[in-house]
């Protein structure tokens, strides 16, 4: 055998141990001198290697027992760690990602057989079910979006509590929910004097000509008067009203051809209408975590007019202390907000605003014709003349404004309690000329640069955007069936009002999709070849694109040409869905306690014309 004595490069070769005894101590040193020569003439130095060791001979990360035990366990783990980590996000390979689906396969199998047999579920697949349990994560919400929408743990936790011990997904379950709260509500249906060449809820597969069908205003209102918010089931419709699990196609026409129709039994939008009206649901959503003052706005009665401050800051900062000042001195009711103003007063602005309107265009063209005729010394005083006219106006419609026009409603803000305890009143209190507030909630999503952080409004709701995933503005081919041009979308906006609340006829520029999650809102609607007979307030009013008649008592000696206006009208009811296109005329009034949300997505050429004709 070879051995290698302690300490030494040497290998000496041994047939028995008493060779190597029996050698002098003479003959060993011999040997090593003779083999430190053989390196000196050319064999290369060994290196003599020592070996590290502590007291006692052992190696030193052997010194602590528990030292050692410690370091074995951390590699254990480590090595348990990794192989979890694979395990759970699919590994390296491709062969991950297969296993990652047979998982969800198996989970979306097994909820549906639940759902089937009207059990809750236990796995939720959108929440990434048993392994995401086992990552540690927090409930991730059924078609939540990466970027847009709530994603903090208080809603997620709401969210978890909801859709899995409290309303599992169950579109059937849902749909039935909105069937049985419209058959509670009762039905209605059209009256004897407003029959239609088609079934309203039967409709063709393409628009018939003269679609939707529309009746005199006069008819209309007197069969229901419009400050009467108690429900009258024979009414003037003419919308098509589509199933959307059987009738899309149908609807998919008439949105195509941008006319106005509602879907009913969306199974979205009828989910969402059920949890909102759960009980309890509602207030935990805005009386929990998220218990902040949101947009309120006021009238001392119930018409509330859209308009725009174009007061200038010192007299707006004069308005308020006004308000305050009396509530200082006992007068705890006032407000900024005088209701919808006198009709002829509006007479007397929209006169005012011609004026204006009539001076700046025969300016303009004054001035286009001089420019090209320089030497022409009539011209320019023609213009000189419109130039004077034209401050002439402006200085009168200022004068008028700054003497006579207020602020219809007040902007506030206000918890949902707060609101609520003003609009959960018994009908005693309500009526047309008691005060009425509107509650307003905006998710801002991207309305806007860089606006999916809420930062398009104070206390924004961007969970309306989780609440809402039919308005979402997916791209392809999960773009919503209401959302036309998604890049387009300018956030959702929901309005709760209570009983007997009426918004002022008015068009908007843009399409709208409108859903009703709460009670009952009664739509009047007018085509945009109505518009010379609606009376609008003209560009430059802060309330223009609005209807200067109040519907509910029309003044029609000054009004003259408003009987010839048509409209129709149907009352939406919890989970449908309303298309509204461009430019269409609308008059909403609140039958009762209702949660409706809006949202818009792009515009449309078509009516262009028709609301061109009559001054916009």
């Amino acid at each position: 055998m070879h051995q290698r004595r302690p300490n030494s490069s040497v290998i000496v070769a041994t047939r028995n141990g008493s060779d190597s005894d029996s050698k002098s101590l003479e003959e060993r040193r011999a040997e090593r001198r003779l083999a430190a020569k053989q390196r000196r003439d050319g064999g290369k130095k060994l290196k003599r290697v020592k070996r590290r060791t502590i007291k006692g001979g052992k190696l030193w990360w052997r010194k602590n027992p528990h030292l050692e035990i410690a370091c074995f366990a951390f590699g254990l783990f480590a090595l348990i760690g990794v192989t979890m980590f694979k395990l759970l996000h699919g590994g390296g390979g491709s062969g991950g990602g297969r296993r990652r689906d047979v998982f969800k396969a198996f989970e979306k199998k097994l909820q549906e057989d639940r759902a089937a047999k009207g059990q809750p579920h236990e796995i939720n697949t959108d929440s990434g079910g048993f392994f995401s349990r086992l990552r540690g994560s927090k409930y991730m919400i059924p078609e939540s979006l990466k970027r847009i929408g709530n994603k903090d743990a208080w809603y997620a936790a709401l969210r978890q509590e909801y859709d899995i011990a409290i309303l599992p997904k169950n579109d059937e379950r849902s749909i039935k929910f909105v069937q049985e709260t419209r058959e509670r509500n009762g039905a209605y249906t059209q009256i004897a004097a407003a029959q239609t060449p088609y079934d309203i809820h039967n409709c063709p597969e393409y628009p018939p000509e003269g679609y939707p069908i529309q009746w005199p205003i006069l008819e209309v209102t007197k069969n229901w008067p419009t400050d009467d918010a108690t429900p009258r089931h024979e009414i003037y419709q003419g919308l098509c009203v589509f199933d959307y699990r059987t009738e899309l196609h149908k609807a998919d026409n008439y949105r195509k051809a941008e006319l106005p129709f509602v879907v009913r039994d969306d199974p979205a939008s009828a989910r969402t209408a059920e949890r909102w009206m759960h009980p309890g649901y509602l207030d935990k959503l805005l009386m929990g975590k998220e218990d902040i003052q949101r947009r309120t706005e006021y009238s001392p009665n119930n018409h509330f007019m859209y308009w725009v401050d174009k007061r200038s800051r010192s007299e707006r900062q004069r308005a308020a202390k006004k308000v305050k000042d009396a509530k200082r001195h006992g007068n705890d009711d006032a407000h900024g907000g005088f209701g919808r103003g006198d009709q002829e007063e509006f007479i007397n602005a929209m006169h005012l605003l011609d004026n204006l309107h009539e001076a700046r265009d025969r300016f303009d063209k004054a001035k286009e014709y001089a420019q090209k005729h320089q030497d022409d010394d009539e011209a320019q005083q023609e213009v000189q003349k419109w130039d004077k006219r034209l401050r002439d106006a402006k200085k009168a419609r200022q004068d008028e404004e700054s003497k006579n026009w207020k602020p219809p409603t007040e902007n506030l803000r206000m918890t949902y309690l707060e609101w609520l305890e003003h609009a959960n009143v018994t009908d005693d209190k309500l009526g047309p000329d008691n005060p009425h507030w509107y509650f307003r909630l905006i998710g801002c999503g991207d309305m806007g640069d860089h606006t999916a952080d809420g930062s398009c409004d104070k206390g924004s709701s961007e969970w309306l955007f989780d609440e809402l995933t039919f308005f979402q503005p997916r791209l392809g081919e999960r773009r919503p069936f209401y959302m036309i041009e998604p890049q387009q979308q300018k956030g959702i906006h929901c309005r709760f009002g209570m009983k007997g609340v009426i918004a002022e006829n008015h068009f908007d520029l843009s399409r709208n999709a409108i859903a009703l999650l709460g009670g009952q809102r009664r739509y009047i609607l007018a085509h945009p070849n109505q518009c010379n007979n609606m009376n609008l307030l003209p560009r430059g009013h802060p309330s223009a694109r609005h209807s200067a008649v109040d519907w509910a008592n029309p003044d029609l000696d000054n009004f003259p040409t408003f009987p010839k206006a048509h409209v129709n009208e149907i009352v939406m009811q919890p989970g449908d869905v309303l298309y509204l296109p461009t430019n269409w005329f609308h008059y909403i009034i609140s039958l009762e306690l209702n949660f409706q949300c809006n949202t818009r997505s792009g515009g449309e050429r078509l009516y262009r014309k028709e609301v061109n004709d009559c001054g916009f």
